[in-house]
């Protein structure tokens, strides 16, 4: 079942903390013993990289088996699966994005699940009436992570990666987030295709957005679409 598979994302969620546990017991003889007991030639730590593992293998063979079944009994059930690996790879993913959020006075789990999340280019108005690109573009943007939740859509500042090796990670300064019940859109900004604009509140609040390329604009838009109607 589908929702079995959904403890994988719990899983990865944990495993920065599960990696910090070993480290501080690593070289435990308890361990040591466990280890030599059972002839592993690998420690603990390679064991808990396995299911990590384990779901990219998922799909991958999953694609092999598509490509050598396509006038077979099962081809439906299989893309199904495929889809299926898919989306939990992008939940995944998403989801351990989520975890390095800070600052964030409230509970996310509250804001319902993570559809989407990237890297934009933001510019900010504050009025009411038709947004200026003309006034806009004399500022520079400001470079935001942003997290498209079911009920709310997060605004994050990146910090840069910090720590070595195991311990590298990035993590993002929560900055303020917009109820999608109050949220409108405007599809197409004059100037540039990647560009779309997000208003709030009757237009008290007006945010143009620029994605990296085209086709990634209109997956959000996508998204965002679903939500408001």
């Amino acid at each position: 079942q589908r929702e079995d598979f959904q403890m994988y994302e719990k899983y990865c969620q944990n495993k920065p903390r599960s990696e910090s546990l070993w480290r501080q017991c690593s070289e435990s003889a308890f361990f040591q013993e466990c280890q030599r007991k059972l002839e592993h030639k690998l420690g603990l730590d390679s064991y808990l990289l396995k299911p990590v593992q384990r779901l990219t293998k998922y799909q991958l063979l999953l694609k092999e088996l598509l490509k050598y079944s396509t006038s077979c009994d099962g081809v439906q059930e299989l893309q199904e699966a495929l889809v299926a690996m898919l989306d939990l790879l992008k939940s995944v993913n998403d989801s351990m994005h989520q975890i390095s959020i800070t600052g964030y006075d409230g509970d996310l789990s509250e804001l319902g699940k993570v559809l989407m999340q990237g890297s934009f280019s933001v510019w900010t108005g504050h009025r009411k009436g038709p947004t200026k690109m003309k006034d806009l573009a004399r500022f520079k943007p400001m470079q935001r992570h942003l997290f498209l939740y079911e009920k709310a859509l997060v605004f994050c500042k990146k910090r840069e990666e910090h720590g070595d090796g195991y311990d590298k990670t990035s993590s993002y300064s929560f900055k303020h987030f917009l109820k999608m019940n109050a949220v409108g859109i405007t599809e197409n900004v004059k100037g540039d295709h990647r560009k779309f604009e997000i208003w709030y509140s009757g237009r008290e609040e007006v945010y143009v957005v620029q994605a990296q390329t085209v086709d990634l604009k209109m997956a959000w838009l996508n998204e965002i679409r679903k939500i408001l109607f």
